[in-house]
């Protein structure tokens, strides 16, 4: 039965270990998450000889064409891409994202994903970064440790709505910054505060970037078990 489920890239994050060891990883609910949900778990490394933390994102080197060819040959093993929440993103996550769009590959971008995904058109990374502005609403986004934190309302004629089944649902934050606008991704959510909260590709089977985590709801969310659904469900479609 193995053998038939799908296997979910998941983009790795550049992050520094307790003893101070640069590491790329994931984070274990996303893991879990897929585990969770018949998916088989996929660590998706860069392909660049250096150390990120190391390196600003701005100042890392682009990729080189056999480091593309590399990662295609990543991609190309993956059923579905999950892009997960984190502090920042390179150029890595960019093709990757980018070259499972032109493989017609169900993504799901969660957080930080969910940004780049949003700003990704954009042409330069100084644009992309005028697309991202710090959170000052109301709504304290960066709540780490509550259930819920505040409410998103979702258009009725996205793909979103048609995976949620309801116009307004609750949802966990944690979140300094957020995505002011997008360029071919429909905005599908916004929370109450007016701070975009899910979009979706309107031309593709599954790519959709939501601005909270619902890996880390699943025990008690209804809803964060729908979208996890059907992100895998879709995935083992196109196996």
């Amino acid at each position: 039965m193995s053998g038939k489920k799908p296997i979910i890239g998941i983009i790795g994050r550049s992050d520094i270990a307790s003893d101070e060891d640069s590491v790329i990883c994931v984070w274990e609910k996303t893991r879990k998450a897929i585990v969770q949900k018949g998916g088989i778990p996929l660590l998706v490394l860069p392909t660049q000889n250096l150390i990120y933390e190391e390196i600003s994102p701005k100042d890392v080197p682009k990729l080189t064409e056999e480091e593309k060819e590399d990662l295609r040959c990543i991609i190309d093993c993956c059923d579905g891409l999950w892009i997960p929440g984190g502090y920042k993103w390179y150029e890595f996550d960019i093709f990757c994202y980018q070259y499972a769009l032109e493989k017609n590959i169900p993504i799901l971008g969660i957080c930080a994903g969910m940004q780049m995904m949003a700003s990704v058109d954009n042409i330069t990374r100084e644009e992309n970064i005028k697309h991202n502005a710090k959170n000052t609403t109301a709504i304290d986004h960066h709540q780490r440790e509550q259930r819920y934190v505040h409410e998103v309302t979702i258009d009725e004629n996205t793909l979103f709505y048609k995976i949620i089944g309801k116009n307004q649902i609750q949802v966990n934050s944690k979140h300094n910054y957020h995505v002011q606008t997008t360029t071919n991704l429909v905005i599908c959510a916004y929370s109450e505060d007016g701070l975009i909260e899910a979009v979706e590709h309107p031309s593709k089977e599954f790519v959709v970037g939501i601005q909270w985590h619902p890996e880390t709801m699943l025990d008690y969310d209804e809803y964060a078990n729908k979208i996890i659904d059907a992100f895998i469900n879709t995935c083992k479609k196109r196996k």
